[in-house]
């Protein structure tokens, strides 16, 4: 069985404090995570002293649980920097896992990084406002530590679109609309699909929207296929008028799958005003851009006019890129893109030597596993056939048996079969 778990911050958005209150309500124990939190004073002088509270709660007649932080702290500016430094430093002293470490790092930087880009300074001379205060250092921490204690790290974990709210916040800098800025650019920057409402105010916060950045693996509009065995509401502080004010949390099982699961986007663009020569080489230079692949179709539009659909498949980080290629090569005046699920298969290159008289060649071969390492397919490289049959004037169908037969059996050796 394949750990799944699904986020899901459709009614009320995110924050740290309600990610971390659906942990615990999912089975994370609080004694844990105040372990760690206890080691902040030691590596964030700003901070005294903190404690960690959850309670059980009531949102528009749901239980949920609500956690507070009560935190002594000195009021006075934190540079980024000093942020950055500090939660390295306690994910080395709670000695956390590889994956809860990468997780609390790169949450940090993502905050960090974007207060940077906002106020057009270096990371170096970044000061923070409210981000520097503590209560953020320990919801990131507190979330690695839950995560780590439910082996959320050891599965897939998902997030439904996420809300924002509406209106205006305030904040050290101001009034300014919902989402707020640093809260926009996260999204923007990790593909983070966001919607307004269903509450006029601030539903998510930059750390939420950090975290949530840092821990995803894939955006869905619905729950993936999964079997629940925890479930856990997380409170946020305000009550809303119309919707509970809770973040959910979904726990479950998926049954053995062969293939890895993946995601893609594929960008798409009608074309009927242009030359098979320029699509041919607005797909060469699609793959140079980095796309996965690309494929042309065919395709019959409006006044019967005849023309193709160009295709490309890429990551998700890689849509902003792809789509501009394809506007600049092709004249196109807009690209549509979808998020894709697929199953693969993992993929490595073998080199075997093959004999032929008194020459050895090099043979590239493809060899492609399940998920339990078994082989599914070994295929040679095409070119590498196609030089021996050249040099050697054998056929290509004779080399490619040979080499085939000869990389079924080194490889299986390899694996033990």
């Amino acid at each position: 069985m394949t750990r799944v778990t699904l986020i899901d911050g459709q009614m009320a958005g995110i924050s740290g404090d309600m990610f971390l209150g659906a942990l615990i309500d999912a089975g994370a124990k609080v004694s844990d995570i105040q372990q760690t939190l206890n080691l902040i004073p030691d590596h964030f002088p700003r901070c005294k002293s903190i404690k960690l509270n959850a309670a059980e709660v009531k949102k528009h007649g749901f239980r949920a649980c609500r956690t507070e932080l009560t935190i002594v702290e000195d009021a006075e500016e934190t540079k980024a920097l000093e942020l950055i430094q500090a939660t390295q430093e306690v994910c080395e002293s709670a000695k956390l896992s590889e994956k809860a470490r990468s997780f609390a790092n790169n949450a940090i930087r993502i905050l960090t990084d974007v207060e940077s880009k906002l106020h057009g300074v270096e990371i170096s001379s970044t000061h923070l406002h409210e981000a520097g205060s503590t209560d953020t250092l320990a919801d990131i921490l507190g979330t690695a530590v839950g995560c780590d204690s439910l082996n959320l790290f050891e599965g897939k974990i998902y997030s439904c679109p996420l809300a924002v709210g509406g209106g205006t916040v305030s904040f050290s800098h101001g009034t300014v609309s919902v989402p707020a800025p640093a809260v926009l650019e996260i999204a923007r920057q990790h593909h983070i699909p966001i919607f307004g409402g269903p509450a006029n105010e601030e539903l998510t916060t930059p750390t939420g929207v950090s975290i949530l950045a840092s821990l995803v693996d894939e955006f869905v509009k619905s729950a993936p296929p999964l079997i629940p065995d925890r479930v856990g509401y997380g409170a946020g502080k305000r009550e809303l008028t119309d919707a509970p004010n809770v973040l959910r949390l979904i726990v479950g099982q998926t049954g053995e799958e062969r293939f890895e699961r993946d995601a893609v986007q594929v960008v798409e663009t009608n074309l009927d005003d242009v030359s098979g020569e320029v699509v041919g080489v607005s797909v060469q230079r699609i793959l140079e851009a980095g796309a996965k692949d690309v494929w042309v179709t065919s395709a019959l539009f409006k006044k019967g006019r005849p023309g193709y659909v160009l295709h490309a498949m890429c990551g998700r980080e890689e849509v902003g890129k792809i789509s501009r290629v394809i506007m600049m090569e092709t004249g196109t005046l807009g690209v549509r893109y979808q998020p894709w699920s697929r199953f693969i298969l993992q993929r490595e290159v073998v080199t075997i030597k093959l004999g032929f008289k008194d020459r050895t060649f090099d043979v590239r071969v493809k060899v492609a596993r399940d998920r339990f390492g078994e082989i599914v397919r070994v295929k040679p490289e095409f070119e590498d056939v196609d030089l021996i049959s050249r040099e050697t004037g054998l056929p290509v169908r004779e080399i490619s048996a040979l080499a085939l037969d000869k990389a079924r059996t080194e490889v299986g050796k390899k694996a033990g079969v």
